[in-house]
């Protein structure tokens, strides 16, 4: 089921926004290197805005922006490297951007969500696997929501194609990168 709302009561109900917190959450990614590792990173600046109709996420719609200089893998060389017109040239590209566009309910707590990624102007449609960790409310009586997201892009869909071979003839940067996103959003009033 796409949806618990059909379109016709989704209009009686009230929109509610959700911003996200930025100090519980985390956007992560894995590249194989050299096909024998793993190489991890971040992005430490980024922005996301949620709405649904009521408390029901059921009806989710995101936007979310990534500022790709904030590129983070723990090696300033390799992170230069990243930013530079090799990878994502975040110069002339300075954000990466996702929106939704379908939520689809698999089973209880498990949603796929698909959505429109743009990274280097070039936009594709990627699906995500999106499982909802439920809702508590903080001693500030602030009702706060979990999210966890994962999903696999092929970098060369948006002309991320920089690669050396190495003796073996393996590539030393992987073709597809796996992200995490922990999201934890708070409901506002």
């Amino acid at each position: 089921m796409e949806s618990q709302i059909d379109r016709q009561d989704e209009t009686k109900v009230q929109k509610t926004s959700w911003t996200l917190d930025t100090a519980h959450s985390r956007l992560q990614f894995l590249v194989r290197h050299m096909l024998i590792s793993e190489v991890s990173g971040h992005f430490n600046s980024y922005s996301m805005s949620v709405s649904t109709a009521g408390d029901n996420f059921d009806t989710t719609e995101v936007e979310v922006s990534i500022d790709v200089q904030s590129i983070d893998t723990g090696v300033p060389g390799r992170d230069d490297h990243l930013r530079s017109a090799d990878f994502f040239d975040a110069e002339k590209y300075p954000k990466m951007t996702f929106k939704s566009i379908k939520l689809k309910e698999l089973d209880d707590n498990r949603y796929k969500l698909t959505g429109s990624m743009t990274i280097k102007d070039i936009t594709k449609t990627i699906e995500l696997d999106l499982t909802y960790g439920g809702q508590a409310t903080d001693k500030q009586g602030i009702q706060r929501a979990g999210f966890k997201a994962m999903g696999v892009i092929n970098r060369f869909d948006h002309d991320i194609k920089w690669n050396k071979l190495i003796e073996t003839g393996n590539a030393i940067v992987g073709r597809h990168i796996l992200f995490t996103c922990n999201i934890e959003l708070i409901k506002q009033k």
